[in-house]
């Protein structure tokens, strides 16, 4: 397997790894989000409830997960455009592919030539 198609897989399983860490994270903010509700459903004070749940907390983890999904997304497009690139795919092509600008495409790969060197 040539070298950008397994740095692309290796991408792959990043963003899995990235979106498998949110949906945890997503999952557990979605929970306390319902024992928020049921607290101040039942007359508690909204900071205390919070404090309890570790509100801050879980925003920051969201947060953060949020931000770690999408740079492992991003690495994903660029390590695409590489590979796209050596395989002779056109920026129109691959823009049209992944449903996105011509620009953005343009950007992406420019990108992409400049992290893979």
């Amino acid at each position: 397997m040539p070298s950008k198609a397994k740095q692309l897989v290796q991408r792959f399983s990043e963003l899995h790894e990235a979106t498998e860490h949110l949906r945890a994270v997503l999952l557990r903010y979605d929970k306390a989000s319902d024992k928020l509700a049921i607290l101040v459903a039942d007359g508690a004070d909204l900071a205390t409830a919070l404090e309890n749940l570790a509100g801050p907390v879980r925003r920051s983890q969201v947060t953060d997960a949020v931000d770690e999904f999408e740079a492992a997304r991003h690495r994903v497009r660029l390590a695409m455009f590489a590979l796209a690139k050596e395989q002779g795919s056109s920026l129109s092509e691959m823009g049209r592919a992944l449903g996105i600008s011509r620009q953005l495409a343009s950007r992406l790969a420019a990108e992409s030539e400049e992290t893979s060197g």
